[in-house]
């Protein structure tokens, strides 16, 4: 394929939609384009120099489509994208210096960020359905999900907005009790899942969407969540599934615990 070729399919999002990353040359040129479009939301050109060992003006050129990577360029850009972790990083350190939510969300680098992170995570799995937590920025990133996946985009509510409901009374506080709705029409039994929310954080939301999906007898092959615990996570999925499922926690608050720790140690150490 030629460089116009190439970049002919990357300004139209690629035949497959990304979904079979590392198959093909131009998918893998697709996946840098995008992610390197990505994080210039949070990454000038010259910060991204030095995290990816590539010359700013390289970047520049890939990121307008001046030019186009080589296959092999383009697996090492994506390789060492991977192996910084510099989208959990990006997302953590904006998330410890804005602490507020909405601020992140509403950049509008984050949902790509989390599509293609989730896509990598889960290229291997056969998405069927992609099922949101009952509020709009995890409904925006399931759409985001569904478009990457060719999956069915489930959306579950607090309102019934169906006939063929099922539904799951779920404890908010010790006084409060809320319900989560989901249209039985739109998880097919035996479907294979992945579960988007914000906040992993809540748990008694996360119990009462893994519940739905057992009651259609659904695979969860992933629960997506922008911040949360994800040992915690891990550990309700396990009881309540009995076998593993890939959980993908953009903001680990594990790690963020663990690192402001660590900080308080060294002022420690100096004072």
């Amino acid at each position: 394929m030629s460089e116009n070729q190439d970049k002919w399919y990357i300004q139209n999002g690629g035949k497959n939609n990304l979904f079979e990353i590392a198959d093909t040359s131009k998918n893998v040129k697709l996946m840098v384009f995008r992610l390197l479009g990505a994080l210039k939301y949070f990454y000038s050109f010259k910060e991204l120099e030095e995290r990816l060992n590539v010359p700013a003006q390289i970047l520049w050129r890939y990121v307008t489509l001046r030019t186009v990577p080589e296959r092999t360029t383009a697996e090492k850009i994506l390789n060492k994208i991977r192996s910084t972790h510099i989208i959990d990083d990006i997302l953590a350190k904006y998330y410890i210096e804005n602490e507020e939510l909405w601020s992140l969300l509403s950049n509008p680098g984050i949902m790509t960020l989390a599509g293609l992170r989730a896509l990598d995570d889960l290229k291997d799995e056969k998405i069927n359905v992609v099922v949101t937590a009952p509020d709009s920025y995890a409904a925006a990133l399931g759409a985001t999900f569904s478009s990457l996946f060719h999956a069915k985009l489930c959306a579950a509510s607090h309102s019934p907005y169906s006939k063929h409901i099922i539904s799951k009374n779920y404890k908010l506080t010790s006084e409060f009790f809320d319900v989560l709705l989901l249209p039985r029409e739109c998880v097919a039994r035996k479907s294979k899942i992945i579960i988007i929310m914000i906040d992993g954080n809540k748990t008694a939301l996360l119990s009462s969407m893994l519940d739905l999906a057992i009651t259609r007898q659904a695979h969860v092959e992933g629960i997506v969540a922008v911040i949360g615990s994800k040992s915690k996570i891990d550990e309700l999925s396990k009881s309540k599934l009995k076998y593993n499922t890939k959980s993908i926690v953009l903001i680990n608050t594990d790690d963020i615990k663990e690192t402001k720790h660590k900080e308080q140690n060294i002022k420690m150490d100096f004072k």
